[in-house]
């Protein structure tokens, strides 16, 4: 096998344009794809789960890295962060690293010792993976164990998966990030007469383009550069199996068409080769993303879409379904004791009432990092507000990125009404959100007839919604409408 390392996706966070694409020019060379952001606001927008590794600088402009810092770890990012600082204080570190980060390299910069960082974090992050897949596999889990809840959306999401236990039919899982997608693609398989075989999963945002087809079809040996032996893609290890396609709306058009013809002709073709090789699979398929937007901006093929989009399952948003957060919570609780080395029972109810009305953006994988901070930061067996990183005033305030919502022009004003300056340019994503605003309040505040309104899925819609702070759920989103339209 090839020496060089595994491609990933990394974030490079500093104020300093230079550095940003001197640090681009080291690890392209090493074949990662590179992401840049000049802002703390424009990084917390940017860095999702496609990213492996971030290396952040401690003195951006707007808002102090460590605050960043805090933000992407509440929120439930789990890559490794690289704090880069001209500061030399051991102090500076040491509240980096208590933050979470994983190490920290001085300006200026000595690119080997950052690769050198880099390589180990990455190494230790896929062996954390590996072993807690191995761990799974010998304590006899089910994917679908951790499928917990009793509310009126969990009950009926746990019906649906019931219902495409006994067919072969394709099902595409939607939700937002964080909230349980290959869960459900795991219980699917688990609940399936295909369960004796594999559940191979691939994430279309973790892989770039031009390795796409040969992680899902395979290639032969010689095939490029690198391919020292001949490599068996994830259609066959899941022969006889399920291969969950996650975020499908991230891949390549050129991936899309050979998926699509896989799909088709059921059988794979590995680069560089010239057999077709049967292939026996249920495609299990997920994404955030509203794919009919995706098809109707040209980003996503329609013919795959009709042929994916058999079987739609809807995944609840943690927010739509609070009242499962206290059997998640308990859940965790077990699940992360021996992480923890102790066993703690209780959560008071201040704390608990508290976990229930956050919004939780990041979801249940944010939850469970929550809980999981919390086990660590206390010191007993009751686990009381004090140890809740969510509560109000904990997380550092960030600057506004657009302008207040303008005071409304009389009842029947929207988006387009006059501020009180007639020179006033608004930005489009502030005419964007006074857009949303005016729809919702026409709509009474549901979500799904302001969406039709509007001209937006839905999903897209409750995204928007999450991103500029106006709730989520039809009630809620009611409310937050009636405040800011003074009622």
């Amino acid at each position: 096998m090839s020496d060089a390392p595994e491609p990933h996706v990394i974030a490079v966070v500093d104020d300093d344009p230079f550095l940003r694409r001197v640090s681009r020019g080291w690890f392209e060379r090493r074949g990662h794809r590179v992401v840049e952001a000049a802002t703390g606001a424009e990084a917390l927008e940017r860095l999702g789960d496609d990213v492996s590794l971030v290396c952040l600088d401690l003195g951006l402009g707007d808002v102090s890295g460590l605050d960043v810092l805090s933000h992407l770890r509440a929120r439930g990012f789990d890559a490794p962060i690289i704090v880069m600082t001209a500061e030399s204080a051991v102090a500076t570190a040491v509240e980096a690293m208590r933050r979470g980060a994983q190490d920290y390299v001085v300006k200026p910069i000595d690119p080997e010792r950052l690769l050198q960082i880099a390589d180990r974090a990455l190494e230790h992050r896929a062996l954390a993976e590996r072993v807690r897949k191995l761990q799974l596999q010998v304590d006899g889990r089910e994917v679908s164990n951790d499928l917990k809840g009793d509310s009126d959306a969990m009950r009926a999401l746990l019906e649906t998966i019931e219902r495409v236990r006994g067919s072969d039919v394709t099902v595409c899982v939607r939700g937002e990030s964080g909230s349980g997608k290959e869960l459900v693609a795991g219980a699917i398989h688990r609940r399936s007469r295909r369960r004796g075989g594999a559940f191979v999963a691939i994430n279309g945002a973790a892989i770039p383009a031009s390795l796409q087809e040969s992680e899902l079809f395979g290639h032969e040996r010689g095939a490029f550069t690198g391919a020292t032996n001949q490599h068996r893609g994830r259609f066959e290890q899941a022969h006889r199996g399920t291969l969950f396609l996650d975020e499908i709306g991230e891949m390549s058009l050129a991936t899309q068409a050979a998926l699509l013809r896989t799909l088709q002709e059921r059988s794979v073709r590995r680069v560089g080769g010239t057999q077709e090789v049967p292939v026996d699979v249920r495609i299990i398929c997920a994404t955030h993303r509203d794919l009919l937007e995706e098809v109707r901006a040209g980003r996503f093929r329609e013919d795959l879409y009709f042929r994916l989009m058999v079987f739609p399952i809807d995944v609840p948003p943690l927010r739509a379904r609070a009242n499962d957060i206290p059997q998640l919570v308990t859940h965790f609780l077990r699940r992360l004791r021996d992480d923890v080395g102790r066993n703690i029972e209780r959560v008071h109810a201040d704390a608990l009432a508290a976990l229930m009305r956050y919004r939780w953006p990041g979801n249940v994988r944010e939850l469970q990092n929550v809980v999981h901070r919390a086990m660590l930061a206390c010191d007993g067996d009751e686990i009381g507000l004090s140890h809740l990183d969510i509560r109000a005033g904990v997380l550092p305030a960030l600057p506004a990125r657009t302008p207040s919502l303008a005071p409304s022009a009389g009842p029947g004003a929207g988006p387009g009404a006059a501020a009180t300056d007639p020179n006033e340019v608004v930005p489009l994503r502030e005419l964007e959100r006074r857009a949303i605003v005016h729809a919702l309040g026409v709509a009474k505040g549901s979500v799904e007839r302001a969406a039709r309104m509007l001209g937006m899925g839905r999903a897209t819609l409750y995204r928007r919604l999450s991103s500029e702070g106006l709730g989520g759920g039809d009630a809620a989103v009611g409310a937050d409408v009636g405040v800011m339209a003074g009622e």
